[in-house]
């Protein structure tokens, strides 16, 4: 007995969209008048899965029917492959997490040496030892450079003269002096 794509999916108890991705990648074969045999249903599906069109008017016309007697039950290849997928997930899920957690150690890590290296210039700073006759005097050129710089410089704003040029020159001495 041969039925129709449509109530072929309506005997198997599930979506036409379904049926027909079904049809490609199960595969069905289809007459060549378009319809299906009933054995190629009971083939893919099963004949516990499988109901008779009579069965189908009898549900439509009874609709007391208990639920259950026929579920839209996925079928033994649906089931696996629907396993492998969660297998597949689930390993892609843990690599991804193994990634993360090495990248959480690797940015640990980073602040840690941050943290060191701003500890560092920190006592660096701050320190505050007695300055020495050669210190002190070399700290007051510093000072005084420093001081003919920020002449330079309002100088510069003052008359507008290409900022390109002063730029260089400031940068020049700013490396050559030893703050």
């Amino acid at each position: 007995m041969q039925v129709s794509k449509k109530l072929a999916a309506q005997m198997v108890n599930i979506g036409r969209t379904t049926f027909y991705r079904h049809i490609k990648e199960k595969p069905i074969s289809v007459g060549s008048n378009g319809k299906i045999d009933v054995s190629e249903l009971i083939r893919v599906y099963g004949s516990n899965n499988v109901r008779t069109p009579e069965q189908l008017e009898q549900a439509k016309n009874n609709k007391n029917v208990p639920s259950g007697t026929h579920r839209n039950t996925p079928s033994i290849d649906e089931t696996t492959q629907l396993k492998e997928e969660i297998t597949k997930l689930e390993k892609e899920r843990l690599r991804e997490r193994e990634q993360l957690t090495e990248e959480i150690e690797n940015l640990r890590s980073s602040l840690k040496d941050s943290m060191s290296q701003n500890k560092n210039l920190t006592s660096l700073l701050t320190d505050q030892r007695e300055l020495s006759k050669k210190d002190k005097d070399q700290e007051k050129q510093t000072e005084t450079l420093f001081t003919v710089l920020q002449t330079v410089k309002e100088l510069q704003e003052q008359q507008n003269i290409k900022k390109g040029i002063w730029k260089r020159l400031f940068r020049e001495c700013s490396r050559n002096c030893v703050i």
